[in-house]
């Protein structure tokens, strides 16, 4: 991975060994779970048996985003429009990275982002997290807003105040092939559509058009974009179905792990 440059000689020494190898290569252990079909394939050739548990929206979180949804569909807060936006307001465009670890991915999409502000003047770039801006788009820096790292309640409560959802990945890149689709289903449970990298997770837990979109190279990102910018009716909607997505298959309520809860009662 990319910060790997970043890392200090000693966090670098532990990568180098594997951080879980010497569990990964005891023959004592048989059975992992693991969150992505990517990593699930990857275990395998440990010679594991492997169960796929996917991340999901605990119950918590759940009761912090359903409150955010019912304000939305109240219009109890202006910040989270959940209607069609009137064409003179603004169109937030959001980022929520994490870790400094992402500004490579961030990267895949600068000049898609450039062409698209530029485009549109309503747009505005929403960034979260320890997430180094590029040089190319200082000269908007009056269009973007960069916000902290927050607690839980009050993530949930940023996501939802944004019109759209960015997950950009560096496409042929292992470490980012191995990661879930959390930033899918964080934002379509408080009803904002996605726009994320064609990963193989991506692609399995978004339904491209309906949902969400996945992107495979800059010209879909810019034509995908530009759909949910350009169309209000349409972004309101694709993020109602985001929302119908994540409550059927991304909550603890409806975890549907029947085989790999079956091979615990029988083991306990």
């Amino acid at each position: 991975m990319d910060y790997w440059k970043q890392m200090d000689n000693f966090t670098k020494k532990q990568y180098a060994g594997g951080q879980g190898s010497e569990i990964l290569n005891d023959d004592y252990v048989k059975v992992c779970t693991t969150t992505t079909t990517f990593l699930k394939k990857k275990l395998e050739e440990y010679g594991k048996k492997v169960f796929l548990v996917p991340n999901r929206v605990c119950d918590a979180e759940l009761t912090i985003a359903n409150r955010l949804w019912e304000e939305k569909l109240e219009n109890k807060n202006p910040s989270f429009p959940v209607t069609p936006l009137k064409s003179d307001e603004e169109i937030r465009i959001g980022y929520f990275s994490g870790t400094i670890s992402h500004n490579k991915d961030f990267a895949t999409v600068t000049d898609v982002l450039m062409r698209i502000i530029e485009k549109y003047k309503k747009v505005k770039l929403v960034l979260v997290g320890p997430l180094d801006i590029e040089n190319k788009l200082n000269k908007f820096a009056d269009r973007i807003e960069q916000l902290p790292m927050v607690s839980r309640q009050k993530h949930y409560a940023n996501v939802a105040s944004v019109d759209i959802n960015i997950s950009p990945l560096e496409i042929n890149n292992e470490f980012c092939q191995s990661k879930s689709e959390l930033k899918f289903f964080e934002a379509g449970i408080v009803g904002v559509p996605t726009v994320a990298t064609a990963t193989q997770t991506f692609q399995e837990a978004i339904n491209d058009g309906i949902d969400g979109f996945v992107a495979k190279d800059e010209n879909e990102w810019f034509e995908k974009l530009e759909k949910l910018i350009a169309n209000n009716n349409f972004r309101v909607k694709m993020g109602k179905e985001a929302r119908k997505t994540v409550l059927k298959k991304y909550t603890v309520k409806n975890s549907n792990n029947e085989v790999y809860y079956k091979y615990l009662r029988k083991i306990i």
